[in-house]
């Protein structure tokens, strides 16, 4: 028999909130508020952009700052879940998803010819040092999957739920602001050189962001046990690949199309009442997803509002799709979709109703949350209200 399962916690850090909590990120989500500012982390100045979304209230602090985001999120979902840590452990599993992992920890010795980075990111490292930290006692598993590596992490802790392999699981993702990764997106000239505009005629690229976001995934009967407060249920959950490009997307948006449309039959539903975009402002994502949505939902497609945080908080590698599926949660919990900022010039082959620049109310009683990595990685999952 199928279980059901529901989110129980939210845990988070963001350039909105600047580790101040959940509250304060959806106040700055809602009000709009442009997070994308002049680089402090490292010198962009030899770049073509110097722009990105940090969470400066860290300062310009290397050593530990993937792991301090980790702990930050991972403290606050475990409050917020209000699952009653044991010394003698808990059965709750972890699963992280991230790009590079401890990448800054990594780049000076890569700079001296120790190591090159990609060898020296410990990516395992961060879920095991949070499991050892809290005496966890179930599966710790980490995922790699390209941007999509956040939405992921939450789809398989839903499958382990689901088919009885676990009872609670805390999923999410996390990365970090690195000259390394930027000067890689540099190099593909992705980058905007002032902000972000997710679906605007004149969008310009992606600015890259950082942070945390977990979520508490808990089958519902051990919830309502133990008295849980429940957000909502995981419905669907599905991915795909394009097999297309290293880093192109489809250009028909048929790998994110198959994935939303095994999301939505596995939730039983045709329709969804909100969409938060993958969204980067880049020509040819933003195109894509315009089609996928439309080769999915049909004419009903302009009848779902849309919307991207990317283009408040830019691009947060394995981050971005667990911080994408806070928002969706809480967008169904507060009865309120957050807006895409930037957008002020329409693009007539991206003509969905994306939400531009005005927070909106709306009873939400279901959310779809995508994710597309390089590689033709595509992730979807669907949220509902109980």
């Amino acid at each position: 028999m199928t279980r059901r399962v529901v989110i129980t916690g939210i845990g988070l850090v963001t350039p909105l909130d600047q580790g101040k909590g959940k509250e304060a990120f959806w106040a700055g989500a809602i009000q709009g508020v442009n997070a994308v500012r002049p680089i402090s982390l490292f010198d962009a100045s030899d770049y073509s952009t110097d722009v990105a979304a940090e969470i400066t209230s860290f300062g310009r602090l290397r050593l530990g700052r993937w792991q301090r985001f980790l702990d930050m999120a991972f403290d606050s979902v475990i409050i917020d879940s209000a699952i009653g840590c044991s010394s003698t452990g808990m059965d709750c599993g972890i699963i992280l998803g991230t790009v590079l992992g401890d990448i800054l920890g990594a780049e000076d010795p890569w700079r001296s010819g120790e190591a090159t980075p990609l060898s020296a990111t410990g990516l395992s490292s961060g879920a095991e040092s949070l499991a050892k930290r809290y005496s966890l006692r179930g599966p710790v598993t980490t995922i790699s999957t390209a941007c999509a590596s956040g939405t992921d992490s939450i789809g398989m802790a839903f499958r382990l739920i689901q088919t009885g392999a676990a009872d609670l699981i805390c999923a999410g993702g996390g990365d970090t602001l690195s000259e390394f990764a930027f000067s890689g997106f540099n190099s593909l000239n992705a980058m905007t050189r002032d902000v972000v505009r997710p679906f605007d005629k004149d969008r310009t690229g992606l600015a890259l962001g950082e942070g945390a976001a977990f979520l508490m995934l808990e089958e519902e009967v051990h919830a309502r046990r133990r008295g849980a407060r429940i957000y909502c249920s995981i419905a669907g959950y599905a991915s795909s690949a394009d097999a297309n490009h290293l880093t192109g997307p489809d250009r028909e948006g048929r790998g994110l199309a198959r994935a939303i449309t095994a999301a939505l039959s596995e939730a039983g539903i045709e329709m969804v009442d909100y969409i938060n975009a993958h969204g980067t402002a880049t020509p040819y994502n933003d195109l894509m997803e315009t089609k996928a949505y439309k080769s999915v939902f049909g004419p009903s497609a302009y009848k779902i509002p849309i919307s991207s945080i990317k283009s408040m908080i830019g691009h947060s590698f394995g981050a971005a799709g667990a911080i994408e599926a806070v928002t969706s949660v809480m967008a169904i919990e507060r009865g309120m979709l957050p807006p895409t900022i930037n957008l002020v010039t329409k693009d007539p082959e991206c003509d969905l109703d994306y939400c531009p620049d005005t927070a909106r109310e709306k009873l939400i009683t279901s959310a779809l949350s995508v994710s597309a990595g390089f590689g033709g990685q595509n992730s979807a999952i669907i949220f509902r209200c109980l």
